[in-house]
């Protein structure tokens, strides 16, 4: 079983922000879409309407890793994605997680995947982040090669025109108990990738799950 150890952390300052990504008035990709990859035909695609009530957190499911297991994987073994979802929210967008085991052997994760946004130079920031027991509770996962793991992030936004702003134009991905980190493709409604300006006051990041159903109804 994988080991997980968790450390509340939040960061200083709050940022805010709006998104623009190219084609995001168009026809909404579909979960399944964005899943079709390392999915047997019996997924269900995600769905939303639940309230963000519905998305409690456990007493270790805030902050980052202090140990890093002996996982026989590194993040380099994945390729991660993160499909833009519809929102009848102006202050908050959601996006799909998608990642794709793309190496030759099986690999063991679970929890949440770490995602870090980064600016226009590829530098990190510190935005507040919370792990979330969304659809459910943590789980040890296995993943065979070509197979995904899905998880629901939801991102609140406020105007660019908040002194506290920061716009991320990209994020990193780190598994659960992994080393390294890889960058996440970003894509909009249409399963585009299209320039990214997102900036974020806040995020959610649901668990880690073999199907990508109601990973994002937050």
């Amino acid at each position: 079983m994988l080991k997980r150890t968790r450390t509340a952390t939040m960061a200083a300052a709050l940022i805010g922000g709006t998104m623009l990504l190219a084609g995001c008035g168009g026809q909404a990709a579909t979960n399944s879409a964005a899943g079709q990859e390392g999915m047997g035909s019996d997924t269900a695609p995600a769905t939303e309407g639940m309230g963000s009530d519905l998305a409690p957190s456990d007493d270790h499911a805030s902050g980052t890793h202090d140990d890093i297991s002996a996982s026989n994987c590194s993040a380099e073994d994945f390729k991660v994605t993160m499909q833009a979802q519809p929102s009848d929210a102006s202050a908050s967008t959601r996006f799909l997680v998608q990642m794709e085991n793309t190496s030759d052997k099986s690999c063991e994760l679970g929890g949440w995947v770490n995602l870090t946004p980064t600016n226009m130079a590829g530098e990190a920031f510190d935005v507040p982040t919370e792990n979330v027991n969304l659809p459910g509770p943590d789980a040890d996962l296995t993943l065979e090669p070509g197979k995904s793991a899905f998880a629901g992030v939801k991102i609140e936004t406020a105007e660019k025109s908040d002194s506290d702003a920061k716009v991320a134009s990209g994020f990193t991905a780190t598994p659960s108990d992994m080393n390294g980190e890889v960058n996440a493709e970003v894509k909009d409604l249409n399963g585009g990738s299209s320039p990214v300006e997102i900036t974020v006051k806040s995020m959610q990041i649901g668990t880690l799950q073999p199907s990508p159903q109601g990973v994002v109804a937050f």
